[in-house]
Formats: C-alpha cells, sequence, structure tokens
C-alpha cells in the first residue's frame, strides 16, 4: 500500500527533546504515513536516538545532509518525497495523537490542498498550555468551510506561518525556493504554499504542541542574525511572488509583503542600541522601495477599503504614504524604527 504520508522531522541540536517528538508520531492512531528525520549536520546525538527509532519501525528513516539550515531540509523534503501530502514537525515540538488522522481525513474529503489546524503554545518554564487559534476573528474564516476563490484562499496567509498542524498536498510546494543558512524559512513553505493552492479549509482543533519558551528558540531571540534571516526570507517571498504570478492573482499577498516588512522594522528596532549596526540600512531601505510600485494596491488595504485586512490606526496610514514616497522613504524609516525603539524601553 502506497504511504499517504510524510512527515518531516528537521534536525539539529535537539537530543533533550526529539524523543517526545519520535513518541508523538509513534502514538499516531493513524498509521499509513512515513518520517524523514532529515539531520542537518548536527553535532550532538540527535541522528543516535533517531536510529533507535527506525530500528523499532521501519517507517522512520533517518536522512544525513550537510548543514544547510532548516529551508535547505524544507527543500530536500518537498523535492524527494513520494506521498500525496506532507506535514512538517520540528523536533521540540510534538503532535496529538490523533493529529494525522484528523488532517488526512478532512483533507482527503474535501480534496484540499492544505489543511490548516490550530496549535498548543507550551510554556516551559511554567508549564502552562494555552490553545492557539490559527486565525484571528477579524478573518472571517469558518472552520471546515472550503475556500476557492483566488482572494478567500490568500486571507490564510494572515494567520498563524508557522508549520504546526499544517497539512499540505505535496504537489503545490514542489517548486518553492528556500534560501539556504537562513531561519524562518517554513514562512515561505506556507506562503508559497497559499499562492499556489486552489482549495484551503481551516479545521479548528488543536493538534499540535509547541515549546514556545525553551533555550535556542529562534522565535525568542532578538539578534542581529535575526534581522538578516528576516530580510532573505522577505526578499525570498518577494522573487518568487512577484517573478511566478500576475499582480492581479496575488494582491492580497501583496498587502502580506507590506505587513511583512513592518516586521523587518520592528526587528531592526529590536536590535540592542548599543550593538546596533546600520550595514542593513540599504537593504531595509530597499525592502520598501520594492513596494513602491504597489502602491495603489496597497493603498487599498491600507486606508480600509478592503476588509478585513486593515488594521492600520491614522499612524500606520501616515508611515504609509511616507514609505510610498521615493524621497522621503529612508526618513520615514528611520523615524519608524526610531519610535519602535523608544516603544520597547
Amino acid at each position: 500500500m502506497k504511504t499517504d504520508i510524510t512527515v518531516i522531522v528537521p534536525i539539529y541540536n535537539v537530543e533533550k527533546y526529539i524523543r517526545k517528538c519520535m513518541d508523538s508520531l509513534l502514538r499516531q492512531t493513524f498509521k499509513n504515513f512515513e518520517v524523514w528525520a532529515v539531520d542537518d549536520g548536527s553535532p550532538d546525538n540527535s541522528k543516535e536516538i533517531v536510529k533507535e527509532y527506525a530500528k523499532k519501525d521501519s517507517r522512520f528513516k533517518l536522512i544525513l545532509k550537510e548543514n544547510g539550515g532548516y529551508g535547505s531540509v524544507l527543500e530536500y523534503g518537498v523535492q524527494k518525497i513520494n506521498t500525496k501530502y506532507f506535514l512538517v514537525c520540528d523536533p521540540d515540538d510534538w503532535l496529538e495523537d490523533t493529529a494525522l488522522e484528523k488532517l488526512y481525513n478532512f483533507a482527503e474529503s474535501k480534496d484540499l490542498d492544505i489543511v490548516v489546524g490550530d496549535k498548543y503554545n507550551i510554556y516551559l518554564e511554567t508549564g502552562n498550555k494555552k490553545n492557539i487559534k490559527s486565525f484571528q476573528p477579524v478573518l472571517n474564516i469558518e472552520p471546515e468551510k472550503v475556500y476557492t476563490d483566488k482572494a478567500d484562499v490568500q486571507k490564510f496567509a494572515f494567520g498563524e506561518v508557522s508549520p504546526h498542524a499544517k497539512l499540505y498536498k505535496t504537489e503545490i510546494a514542489r517548486n518553492i525556493q528556500f534560501p539556504h543558512k537562513v531561519s524562518y524559512t517554513d514562512t515561505i513553505l506556507y506562503v508559497m504554499s497559499i499562492a499556489n493552492a486552489h482549495r484551503v479549509a481551516y479545521l479548528n482543533a488543536p493538534l499540535a504542541n509547541y515549546l514556545i519558551d525553551r533555550p535556542g528558540n529562534t522565535m525568542t531571540a532578538q539578534t542581529e542574525a535575526k534581522l538578516r534571516n528576516t530580510i532573505a526570507v522577505w526578499n525570498s517571498m518577494y522573487k518568487q511572488l512577484t517573478s511566478g504570478f500576475d499582480e492581479k492573482e496575488i494582491t492580497a499577498l501583496i498587502y502580506f509583503l507590506y505587513l511583512e516588512s513592518k516586521i523587518v522594522l520592528k526587528t531592526e528596532s529590536d536590535l540592542p542600541a548599543k550593538n546596533y549596526s546600520n550595514k542593513y540600512s540599504d537593504d531595509v531601505l530597499e525592502i520598501i522601495k520594492k513596494l513602491q510600485p504597489y502602491k495603489s494596491v496597497l493603498s487599498k488595504y491600507v486606508n480600509n477599503k478592503i476588509e478585513p485586512y486593515n488594521t492600520n490606526s491614522f499612524g500606520g496610514r501616515v508611515f504609509f504614504r511616507g514609505f510610498m514616497s521615493p524621497v522621503l522613504a529612508k526618513i520615514f524609516i528611520k523615524q519608524y524604527v526610531k519610535i519602535e525603539r523608544k516603544a520597547e524601553k
């Protein structure tokens, strides 16, 4: 019988956590899946732990590769797996026992390209567990409703972009490009899959567990490396969206890029003042310049003419006008970073 799902597990320095991830996969009520545990040149004992599971269960496969970063693992997986669907499970996270069964059955019954579930945030220090919905109410995404209109499908990009509890049809992700040696490339996987998708739906059940505050988690660090990675991810999405699609097909995703550009600015402002470096200023300015040709498209969202995306205040609209000005953009970028930096104090 042909395997239905591949679970891609990117591995790097996670020997303290990976057993919990592997055990959750062993407990899955859905059985027709395989695990590709891709060791990205990890220097710790993670690979030896995976070997134990591979000996116990032939569905578990250890794949060794030279270090290329998270994106290189995603690239390797989506290009080489042969199953109809895949799911990414980070090795410090774990799935609920019925996760694959619920996601697969829903995807098959509705012929879906992407199923998005919910997750639990797990707090290591306190042991607290919080149910995190993938979509805010303002998006008006109804559970279990199949969305096929391009504009409706693109609304999904404005939810949680992390890989947790997301089942992808492999064919829509085959040609996605991922920068190597870069973090946060799961955003590229999700957004570009949304761009390629025709049928998507939301399954409002928490099916994955995210260890949000573990030491070394890339989401908790504010460093120059984070800024560099965020810029690289933005540029990759911009290049693939604007070169592979007609503007009319991706108007909402252009607005998504605008919101992501503000995250780049926020990341720049988060750098400690003593470590602040101007060497990325031109890169940040270049991001804003790339959006300026789309001013008319973006203004419909920013000026609240199209719901439900707009969340901009009056100040947000003022900064939008500044960012869209070839003459004033650099000044407004510096002012935005300055304001954000003060707000953090």
